[in-house]
Order: structure tokens, then C-alpha cells, then sequence
């Protein structure tokens, strides 16, 4: 009976064991099922269609930047960029070593592009070398058994038919930064997208990037792609027309060629800007593909500080150039007459001070035509002495807009100074350094000493005298159309006026003859600025050359050149500034960087002699309206 026991006792431990054991094993199957159905069902269901479908984002072409009259600028045309897919790659450092060896870059390099971090879904190609030439492709695709998750894609980079023309005007694109994906304002941006990061591609990269298209694949195994499942297409970014005439920046940048410096060619009707040029130049075409490092060296180079848009982030002394606007305020304020003569030895006296001008044995006496014509600095250290510092800013910064942001550029543009009592007051601390004295506004009165300015204040400064006292604001943007047809945005033709200085018509009258006088007359220093007789098109203006300490040779002081001009004399409607840094003298070196875009703007043959005669001294200069071969209005 009780062996009987036992046995069953046995029997029922066993069921029960056995019972326990098929129990536990369906719970860890169903919690197994569980976790890989409902907790990790989504990774799961994600890595399953990503072995079977793929949704691959098609980037938008940007939109093309053009002139004035129609000719394109900036274009788009095809690049190969290579990506790897991290999850169709057993070892993906592995792999970036492979197609190191292969298309012979550094494995370093490639590995810190790849590490680099931002927006990515799983599957989604992260990009490592962009634009690659067509042998690179050929060599990838010969080794593709070896390059696991390695794809070649198609997109669109910018091409530049005019090369390195208005290169500080386009700006450039390039990868969206790690710093700016963490910014909302690009929320909306992945991990090897492009953007503009400097100039109008910048300013303007709302409507010149488009929005991306999508497409469905469906890819086997090793990730190759087998057939399309679906498509959304892209929208190309809207079309830019700039205010700029190719033909006149090309001549801008012709005259700066081999020089520092720049040129702003302004319409003194509506303030379009025709030409902006600034020099050294750089070439935009570098950044849409990996820059080598003796390339970007020479980009960042201080010395020759390529990145740096002259003509609106350069504020220089802007020397005689300055005395118009002060015999503007001279005449208006009543302190000289036209015809007041003023005895010039070749120095002025002022205190223990000498102050000499740039005749030394002196121009004997002149009145303000000749003053402004010989740019006598003896002549304005006296009607500066007389208008004082603060009139003369009052006339220069708060009526002409020197010292002032144009706002052409919506980035880093420089203001200049044009210094004041209170200027001083505010930007000085030490209470002996507020004071000022008056020997200071002498070399105001010249542009010397604390003044600066930008080229492209001074193109629009000259403006407003020439064009009946009206300051307008540059501008560079004419419209953008959407790739619809759409016009999102119209500039009116009318100017935009930011205020009307209010001299009397015959105070602007003098200036201009006086102006007219520095390229006419005999005695004139900016003659090189004339263009020939024979095609009838007057041109007035005024040199300058201001002395600057340079660095480079040890501060010894060299000039830079300055010419600011206008035509056709009766009649204007464009004015054309050049600077050349350490160029030497204005007239020489300045003026006929200026002829050169008036020559391209007024269609003058370039074959034709670059000098004419100046006029005689007894025959009063001729101020002629030229027949433009433009109709009024246009640019």
C-alpha cells in the first residue's frame, strides 16, 4: 500500500512538474511576443520595410539668380555626392577606411565628417563626400562589393557661368552647420542639406532653397534599389532678379583686377546698384564641394582678407572725396562765398601745429571751384576751422547719410564715423580724451582723422547732391518669382527716399561745375575719369587720396585712392565710386577705374584712347548731356 502510495505520489509530481514547466515556457513565449509585437513592434516593423521600402528625400534645385536684364548669374547643374546607410554596413568604420583607400582621401577626415551630428532616420543616407568628380564615381561603382551601404546620389549644386563676377555680391552655399540645426529657425533642415551662409544666397535662402521631394523605393537585401514605389516631386526655390548689369560688374571687376579695393556703381534715380565689386575676390564654386586646405588658407588669409566685401564692410579715410560734402555745408551755412579767395603757401598754421597740403610750394589763391577742382587742403582746413566739427557732421552723417548703415547688405555692413563733439563724449572714457579740439576738425575737413566711410556710403552720399538732394536707399533685389509664375516679391519703380537734404539748387549747381572742373579742367586732378569727347557724355567728380598707416610695410604711410564720379554731367544718372587700397593717388590710380564703368555703362568701345585731353585753363568747362543709349529709367 504504500509503495502504491509513493508510485502515485511520483506520477502526480511529475504532471504537476510538467505542468509547471509548460506554464513558465508559455509565459516566456507570450511575454516574448509581446515585447517583440507590442513594445518593439514599431523597430521591428520599421527595420522590416526599410529591407523592403525606402523613403529617399529628392532635394530641390535653388533657385537661379539673375541681372537686371535677364542673364544668368548664378545656375544649377548636376553633382554626385557619396552617402553611406550605417544600417546596410556590418562595420561602417571599416567600410569609410575601404572608400578612403579607394578614392584616395584621408580615413581620418571621412571619419570625423561621419561622426558629424544631426537630424537622421534610420535608413536615411548620412552624406560624406560631396561632388565628387565622375572618375570618383566610377571607382565606387567598381568596388561596390567592397563598400557596403555606400550609394551614389544625383543633386543639384550651384554652377557659375561668370566665375568669380559679384562673388561678394552671391555669397556661396554650403552644409548647414551642426550649430545651425540646433537653431528653430532651421528646424526644418536635415544633416547634409545646404544653405546659404553668406551674401544674397544668404539674405535670401527663404525663397531661393525650394522644398524637397520624397520617393518611395523598394531596395533587396544589400540595400541596391530595385523599383520605385512612389514619388512626390520637388519644388524648385524661386528665380532672383538683382538690380545688377552684368556688363557694368564685369567692368568693375576688370578695373579691380590685381588690386584691393572696390567699386559701387549706383543709378541716382532709383538706387539701384549695378555693380558691387570688391577685390581680392574669391570663388563661390569652392564650397560646393570639399575645400582643400591650401585653398581655404588662402580664403582666410589676413592679408588678403578674400571673405571681406569691401564695398560695404570696409570703412576707410575716404580723403578729398569728403570736401564735397564739406563746401556743401560751407556754401549752405554761409561761412565762405563762391568767389572768397583763400591764400594757400602750401601750409596752414594752426596753434603749434602745421598743417601742410599736398602742394607743397602751395596753390596761391583760390576761391571754391578752384579749391575743389586742385583740392587745395589749405582752401578746406580754413572753411573747416570756420564750420566747425559739429556742422560739419550735421551736414555729412545727418543730412547725406555718411557714417550711417546703407542696410544694401543685410549682414556685417560697416557704419564708418564721421566724428562729432559728441561722438567724442560717448566713445572715449579718460574725461582728458572727451575734449575737442579744434586743430581735430581740420583734419575732418579733408577726411582725415577719425573719419571713415564705406564706398557704398559714399556712391550714395554723392548721389543725393547730384540727383536734387534726395538720399535713397540701395538696392540690390528687383523682384523673385515664385517656380509657379508666381511674383512674391515687386519692387516698385519708384525710389525709396529716406529723406531730402535741402540745399539751394545753386549751391548744387557750383558743386557740380566744381566737379565737372576735376575732370575738364586743365588744372583738374581726376582727368583719367574722362571719357572721349566725341561721344558727347560729360563726367564730373572728385578724387582723393588718404594716408593710412599700413602694417605691412612697417607703418609707413601709403595712400589709398579714392574717385568718386558721376555722368553724364547735365543730365546724371549714375554715379561710379572706386577705392584701391594703397593705390597711390586718387586721379592716378582711382579714376580710371571709374571711366572704365562708365565706358561699359554708356556702351564706349574699350579700344578707344583712355586719356583725352583735359581742356584748357582759360576755357570754362563744358557740361554736355550725353546720349545715353538707354531710355530713362531703365538701368
Amino acid at each position: 500500500m504504500a509503495g502504491f502510495d509513493r508510485d502515485q505520489v511520483n506520477v502526480q509530481f511529475r504532471i504537476w512538474a510538467a505542468f509547471a514547466i509548460s506554464v513558465v515556457c508559455f509565459a516566456v513565449l507570450v511575454g516574448r511576443l509581446w515585447v517583440l509585437q507590442v513594445e518593439q513592434g514599431a523597430v521591428f516593423r520599421d527595420r522590416s520595410e526599410n529591407n523592403r521600402l525606402r523613403t529617399v528625400y529628392i532635394p530641390a534645385a535653388r533657385g537661379l539668380i539673375v541681372d537686371r536684364n535677364g542673364e544668368v548669374l548664378v545656375r544649377n547643374r548636376p553633382s554626385f555626392n557619396i552617402e553611406l546607410v550605417t544600417e546596410d554596413s556590418p562595420n561602417p568604420k571599416e567600410t569609410i577606411e575601404e572608400l578612403a583607400r579607394i578614392v584616395g582621401q584621408d580615413p581620418e577626415e571621412l571619419k570625423v565628417r561621419f561622426a558629424k551630428e544631426g537630424r537622421r532616420r534610420r535608413f536615411e543616407p548620412k552624406l560624406i563626400l560631396r561632388d565628387v568628380s565622375r572618375d570618383t564615381v566610377a571607382q565606387i561603382a567598381a568596388q561596390q562589393h567592397r563598400l557596403p551601404g555606400v550609394v551614389v546620389s544625383v543633386v543639384p549644386t550651384r554652377d557659375y557661368p561668370f566665375g568669380e563676377m559679384s562673388a561678394h555680391v552671391f555669397g556661396y552655399i554650403r552644409e548647414v552647420s551642426g550649430e545651425q540645426l540646433k537653431s528653430p529657425a532651421y528646424s526644418d533642415y536635415l544633416l547634409g542639406d545646404v544653405v546659404g551662409q553668406y551674401g544674397i544666397e544668404a539674405e535670401l535662402e527663404r525663397y531661393l532653397r525650394g522644398e524637397r521631394g520624397t520617393q518611395g523605393v523598394v531596395v533587396n537585401a544589400r540595400g541596391n534599389k530595385i523599383a520605385e514605389a512612389y514619388r512626390s516631386a520637388e519644388t524648385s526655390g524661386s528665380n532672383i532678379t538683382l538690380t545688377i548689369d552684368h556688363r557694368v560688374q564685369l567692368a568693375a571687376d576688370a578695373a579691380l583686377e590685381g588690386k584691393k579695393g572696390a567699386i559701387v556703381v549706383m543709378d541716382v534715380r532709383s538706387g539701384d546698384i549695378l555693380a558691387l565689386a570688391s577685390a581680392p575676390r574669391f570663388a563661390p564654386a569652392l564650397f560646393t564641394s570639399e575645400i582643400p586646405k591650401d585653398a581655404w588658407s588662402a580664403l582666410v588669409d589676413p592679408k588678403e582678407n578674400k571673405l571681406s566685401n569691401r564695398a560695404v564692410q570696409g570703412a576707410f579715410a575716404p580723403g578729398s572725396v569728403f570736401k564735397i560734402f564739406v563746401a556743401a555745408a560751407a556754401l549752405s551755412e554761409g561761412v565762405v562765398t563762391p568767389k572768397e579767395k583763400i591764400w594757400c603757401p602750401g601750409s596752414l598754421k594752426f596753434g603749434k601745429r602745421v598743417f601742410k597740403c599736398h602742394k607743397h610750394s602751395g596753390h596761391g589763391s583760390v576761391n571754391m571751384y578752384e579749391a575743389i577742382v586742385q583740392s587745395c587742403d589749405v582752401y578746406f582746413y580754413t572753411v573747416g576751422q570756420r564750420l566747425g566739427v559739429d556742422r560739419i557732421n550735421h551736414y555729412a552723417q545727418q543730412l547725406f547719410g555718411l557714417g550711417e548703415l546703407t542696410e544694401v547688405s543685410g549682414r556685417d555692413e560697416s557704419k564708418g564715423i564721421i566724428p562729432s563733439t559728441k561722438w567724442k563724449e560717448t566713445y572715449f572714457r579718460r574725461e582728458e580724451d572727451k575734449k575737442w579740439y579744434p586743430g581735430e576738425t581740420l583734419s575732418v575737413a579733408i577726411g582725415q582723422g577719425a573719419v571713415t566711410t564705406t564706398p557704398i556710403q559714399i556712391a550714395r552720399s554723392l548721389a543725393a547732391v547730384v540727383n536734387g538732394g534726395r538720399v535713397l536707399k540701395p538696392r540690390l533685389v528687383k523682384r523673385v518669382v515664385a517656380s509657379d509664375g508666381r511674383v512674391l516679391l515687386d519692387v516698385p519703380a519708384e525710389p525709396e527716399v529716406l529723406r531730402t537734404v535741402d540745399l539751394d539748387p545753386e549751391v548744387i549747381e557750383q558743386l557740380k561745375a566744381a566737379m565737372v572742373g576735376v575732370v575738364a579742367d586743365k588744372r583738374g586732378t581726376g582727368h583719367r575719369a574722362a571719357l572721349p569727347e566725341k561721344f558727347n557724355i560729360g563726367v564730373g567728380g572728385k578724387t582723393g587720396t588718404a594716408q593710412v598707416a599700413s602694417r605691412e610695410s612697417g607703418n609707413k604711410e601709403e595712400d589709398h585712392a579714392w574717385f568718386a564720379g558721376y555722368a553724364p554731367a547735365d543730365n546724371p544718372q549714375i554715379v561710379a565710386v572706386a577705392l584701391i587700397e594703397n593705390g597711390g593717388h586718387g586721379g592716378v590710380a582711382a579714376a580710371p577705374a571709374v571711366r572704365k564703368v562708365l565706358a561699359a555703362y554708356f556702351g564706349v568701345p574699350e579700344e578707344v584712347e583712355p586719356e583725352p585731353k583735359p581742356q584748357s585753363k582759360k576755357r570754362k568747362p563744358k557740361i554736355t548731356v550725353a546720349a545715353s543709349p538707354r531710355a530713362a529709367g531703365e538701368g
